[in-house]
């Protein structure tokens, strides 16, 4: 495998970057690996003109990817575990059919093997997708198959970060629905072209930007007709891979990122069930529309009397929650303590068939791209977190929301990062959905260059945005990282990190 160009970098370093992203499926891991490269050009100083424009000089080189969109039954909680709360969950309250993206060898010949060093792909199991890495002066090329045989929905590829024109964007529109490239269908591929200028050097995130599409078991909506002009539960011909689902019945582990990891080796646990079926029971009583009274953890009041078809506070009177709360906010419970709601979010009311925009982004289709220059510093380990909320209104298998890392809720469920005392370590951080979040982790601190300027131990981070952080490790011990707002950390969004000395 080649290796990148590794400059001395600065010992302990934080770069805050806010980006958009890509995805991609690659000819082979030594593909997302650049070779050195002379920088095209440098960002104007500090103080400089700000609407001066770096030069993009290609370098010649075209990096081709191989992506493939997949659809399989995903288990968020395969220990069935909150190790933080100390509860319990069945695989049919924690089980949803996701989405997700895959790289693979040529042609879509077979995926791509996993690789967690600070150069690779990740996992590569769906959620995320895996990382594309590029330098400035590449140009990418992304060949992308629509393989969804579940929901059948159409699908695209957005980056955010790099450079593109409109029929490269992979962004729908209803007064430009016929746009190529803006809803692939069922069966079908396209490929993306996409630059990389100096201004994209950093962390981006990548995701499904197609039409939206009405959630299985919600009533249709009159705009609905949507899916039937592209093809959503369409008869075409089934292309001739699969979705991870059938390797062995069940999905690949994981879904972390780089670095390693544990408890992702039954990513589908048992008993799985598919979204039209019936919905789970909360424990302590209640289905999944109905309020059961428990508080959410740190707060007090706002809720009901403990009995069933109260009104709880803020809420409705037709489901006993309110529909307008996203997973993690309001005074609405579901039966966990986790502060999630019933499934529905801004404005969305899942009992009425709303469609959802970038509802395959919600499922899952969404990752990280990297460009690099001769400037960044070389790490001993790069660990790839991406934040990001799912509620029932698009999964309603789900006996409650779920807020997670990559795919997965609760400690040692989510990845479990590894470091040793002297490693340079960079943590790339991205976010999609509908919450803003902190990243904090235990026993580190480290430099900010995103808004506060100086050393930090948590940083905010919103849908679209990312977080680059980078440290030399000096603290062993066993660290955990979370999102520090309550119900989102209660709600799933904290993972493991163990430092050796």
């Amino acid at each position: 495998m080649r290796e990148e160009n590794r400059e001395p970098g600065r010992r302990s370093l934080i770069r805050g970057l806010v980006g958009g992203g890509t995805v991609a499926a690659l000819t082979g891991s030594t593909a997302l690996l650049p070779p050195p490269v002379a920088r095209a050009d440098s960002s104007p100083a500090p103080g400089g003109d700000p609407f001066a424009l770096p030069r993009f000089e290609p370098n010649g080189r075209v990096r081709e990817f191989w992506v493939q969109a997949e659809s399989f039954q995903h288990n968020a909680v395969p220990n069935g575990t909150d190790a933080m709360m100390g509860r319990p969950f069945t695989p049919e309250q924690t089980t949803f059919w996701a989405l997700g993206y895959r790289a693979y060898t040529p042609d879509w010949g077979s995926p791509l093997d996993p690789d967690l060093g600070p150069n690779g792909i990740g996992a590569n199991s769906g959620i995320p997708g895996p990382v594309l890495r590029a330098e400035a002066g590449d140009v990418i090329r992304v060949h992308f198959r629509n393989n969804d045989e579940h929901y059948r929905w159409p699908h695209s590829m957005h980056p955010h970060g790099v450079v593109y024109d409109r029929d490269n964007d992979g962004g729908w529109l209803a007064d430009d629905e016929k746009r190529a490239g803006s809803a692939v269908p069922y069966g079908e591929s396209f490929t993306y072209t996409w630059y990389c200028h100096p201004s994209s050097v950093g962390t981006w995130p990548y995701h499904d930007h197609s039409l939206p599409q009405t959630p299985p078991g919600a009533d249709p909506s009159p705009g609905a007709s949507a899916d039937t002009r592209h093809g959503a539960r369409g008869s075409r011909s089934q292309p001739g891979r699969s979705g991870p689902e059938q390797d062995g019945g069940a999905v690949h582990g994981g879904a972390a990122g780089n670095g390693d990891t544990a408890g992702h080796t039954d990513a589908a646990g048992n008993g799985v069930v598919a979204g039209n079926q019936d919905r789970p029971r909360h424990p302590g009583g209640g289905h999944d529309g109905d309020h059961d009274g428990t508080q959410h953890p740190g707060h007090e009041g706002g809720q009901d009397d403990g009995q069933d078809g109260s009104q709880p506070a803020g809420g409705s009177q037709d489901g006993g929650t309110d529909d307008a709360q996203p997973p993690g906010h309001g005074g609405q419970d579901d039966g966990h303590g986790t502060g999630q709601d019933d499934g529905t979010a801004g404005g969305q009311d899942a009992g009425h068939g709303s469609m959802v925009m970038e509802i395959g982004a919600e499922l899952g289709l969404f990752g990280i791209l990297v460009v690099t220059d001769q400037q960044t510093p070389a790490v001993d380990r790069e660990f790839v977190i991406f934040l990001h909320d799912l509620n029932r209104r698009s999964a309603r298998s789900l006996g409650q929301g779920l807020n997670m890392f990559n795919g997965r809720a609760f400690v040692d469920n989510t990845p479990t990062c590894t470091a040793k005392v002297g490693d340079r370590v960079r943590w790339r951080i991205a976010c999609l959905g509908e919450e803003f979040h902190v990243f904090h982790i235990h026993g580190h601190r480290w430099r900010s260059r995103q808004g506060y300027q100086g050393w930090v131990d948590s940083q905010i981070i919103g849908p679209s945005t990312t977080l680059t952080i980078e440290y030399t490790e000096d603290n062993p011990g066993d660290w955990i990282y979370h999102c520090h707002v309550t119900h989102h950390m209660t709600g799933g969004m904290v993972g493991r990190y163990l430092v050796t000395p």
